[in-house]
């Protein structure tokens, strides 16, 4: 439910009211925190810069899928919000999409699967394809392992991610020798990497969030499983490393559209706006919260542009990034994917592009 003071007082005149959609519960609650704080600073350097105010109202994105989707048509209903910004799992994107006119802007920030969108959609993540190819590419040709288990959350994005694997993999002359899901909030790892061992497997191609994610990593280290395989990791970032408590073996990578120690200067203004702003012991501001750094300066950029009074916002973002042919879903935003990095105790630490 949202507060009644907020619903009583009604929409802001002159105001873009954002529905920002942050996991504060459930398997990415760990990200809330450093998102909340990255949309909290691109609504205040809008403002600082242009003097237009967005109004951040936040939802639970860590509750069920249809508790997310009630409480975004009651905002909606109200009038108190005219876009949404998502920094979440896609089964409550799903959801979400069923309940918002196509009118409405939805920008998405994470990893994403591919596939149609809806004409208010925005994707500004990586989609599979461009997450995946490279890094595999990497771990193959330094490990030398020919191998492969897939261990993923059984929903719609790694779902995406495992169907992509297969096929990347089994074009580059890998093996498959092990496929699962599991359900959110249910790693069982000491079972997964029994499983890992009996079938032989050289790596593990790991599509666990937030939570689960951590599970199975300290788990896969107290069974002795860190040391054994290869793991390439689809959403692994510094504050789920920093829960798991670091990484020295050497084998566990991370495949994100950004990492904190990355050094292109669009990042590292970044990093000091947000460091001067919340300090060095706020929450760190890894790749899910910095993409919704972005996609609420997306946002606020689409509606000051006026191209949404003519277009829908999936056209009215391409525009924007000067892609106005484009006929698929609308992905914008920083160039995705393709970056790998190698955990270095309770550091990611970039492999250089040039390497890969």
């Amino acid at each position: 439910m949202l507060p009644s003071t907020l619903l009583l007082r009604g929409p802001m005149p002159g105001t873009l009211g954002i529905g920002l959609l942050a996991p504060l519960s459930g398997v990415m609650g760990i990200a809330g925190p450093s998102i909340i704080n990255c949309a909290q600073l691109a609504a205040e350097h809008v403002a600082e810069r242009t003097g237009f105010h967005a109004e951040l109202v936040p939802i639970d994105a860590g509750q069920r899928p249809a508790e997310v989707a009630r409480a975004v048509r009651q905002l909606l209903d109200a009038r108190l919000v005219q876009g949404l910004v998502g920094a979440h799992t896609s089964d409550v994107r799903v959801a979400v999409s069923s309940v918002v006119p196509q009118e409405v802007p939805y920008v998405f920030t994470p990893p994403h699967e591919t596939g149609p969108g809806r004409p208010g959609t925005v994707f500004t993540g990586s989609a599979p394809q461009l997450q995946l190819r490279r890094p595999l590419e990497w771990i193959i040709r330094h490990h030398s392992v020919r191998r492969w288990a897939l261990i993923g959350g059984d929903y719609v994005w790694p779902q995406q991610v495992h169907r992509e694997a297969r096929r990347i993999l089994r074009a580059l002359g890998q093996e498959i020798v092990m496929d699962r899901f599991v359900a959110l909030g249910d790693v069982d790892t000491e079972r997964l990497v029994d499983e890992a061992r009996r079938s032989r497997a050289e790596a593990i191609l790991v599509s666990l969030v937030g939570r689960d994610g951590i599970t199975f990593h300290r788990d896969a280290a107290e069974y002795g499983a860190n040391k054994q395989f290869v793991r390439l990791c689809t959403a692994l970032d510094e504050n789920c490393l920093l829960a798991v408590g670091g990484d020295t073996t050497g084998t566990l990578y991370s495949a994100m559209p950004s990492f904190i120690l990355q050094q292109d200067d669009e990042h590292q203004n970044f990093l000091e706006l947000y460091l001067r702003r919340f300090g060095m012991i706020a929450p760190l501001p890894a790749s899910y919260a910095e993409g919704c750094y972005d996609g609420v300066l997306l946002l606020a950029e689409l509606w000051m542009s006026g191209l949404l009074d003519s277009m829908p916002p999936a056209h009215a973002a391409l525009t924007l990034a000067g892609d106005s042919k484009s006929t698929g879903p609308a992905v914008v935003g920083r160039p995705p994917g393709g970056r790998l990095a190698r955990a270095e105790g309770t550091e990611l630490v970039v492999i250089e592009q040039r390497s890969m």
